[in-house]
C-alpha cells in the first residue's frame, strides 16, 4: 500500500512539468482552434500512460537508476505536450520557434523591407516573425501620427494603427504571443 501511494507520489510530480507546459502553450499560442479541445486530454493521457508505465518497469531499481531514467521520460513528455499542441492556421510550435530564432540570429541581416514590405501570407516561411524582429531593429523609423499599421494590415488592425512605441508590446501579444517573445528576446 505503502508503495502504491509513493509511485503515485511520483506519477504526479512527473506530470507537473506536463501541465506547466500546457499553461505555457496556452498562453504563448492561442490560437488552436477545436483542436485544443482533443489535443490536450489526448496528450495528457499519452504522458500518463509513458510515466506510469516507466514508474511501474523502474520500481525495483535503485533511486539513482529511477532517477536516470524518469528525468529523460519527463523530458520525453515536455517534448510530446509541444510536438502534439495543435495551431489553427499556423505552423507548428516547433517550426515557430525556429523561425523565431534564426529570425533573431539574423537581426543584422534584417532590411527596412522586411518591415515595411510584409504582409501576411499563410506561407508558413517565417517571414512574420523577421517582420516582428524588423519592427522592432527600426521602431524608431515608426511614423507614430496612425499612417502605419502592425503587419502592415489596415484591414484587420484599422482601429489599431501604431502611435507610440510603449503600445508595440500589447499589440503584438494580441497577434500572437510568440511575436511578443520574440520582441522581448532581441
Amino acid at each position: 500500500m505503502r508503495t502504491n501511494r509513493r509511485n503515485l507520489l511520483y506519477a504526479s510530480i512527473a506530470l507537473l512539468p506536463t501541465i506547466c507546459m500546457f499553461q505555457i502553450l496556452i498562453e504563448l499560442f492561442p490560437y488552436t482552434g477545436l483542436g485544443r479541445i482533443v489535443a490536450l486530454p489526448l496528450v495528457f493521457i499519452l504522458n500518463t500512460a509513458l510515466i506510469i508505465s516507466i514508474i511501474h518497469l523502474i520500481r525495483k531499481f535503485s533511486p539513482l537508476c529511477c532517477a536516470l531514467i524518469l528525468v529523460p521520460t519527463i523530458l520525453l513528455s515536455i517534448w510530446n505536450t509541444i510536438l502534439f499542441y495543435p495551431q489553427e492556421s499556423s505552423p507548428s510550435i516547433p517550426k515557430q520557434i525556429k523561425y523565431s530564432i534564426s529570425a533573431i540570429q539574423h537581426y543584422d541581416d534584417l532590411t527596412l523591407a522586411d518591415w515595411e514590405g510584409y504582409t501576411y501570407s499563410p506561407s508558413r516561411s517565417g517571414a512574420s516573425e523577421r517582420y516582428v524582429v524588423a519592427l522592432y531593429k527600426y521602431k524608431h523609423r515608426v511614423p507614430l501620427d496612425g499612417t502605419a499599421y502592425f503587419y502592415n494590415d489596415t484591414d484587420y488592425h484599422k482601429d489599431h494603427p501604431i502611435r507610440s512605441l510603449n503600445g508595440i508590446p500589447s499589440e503584438l501579444r494580441a497577434s500572437s504571443s510568440i511575436h511578443l517573445v520574440v520582441a522581448q528576446n532581441i
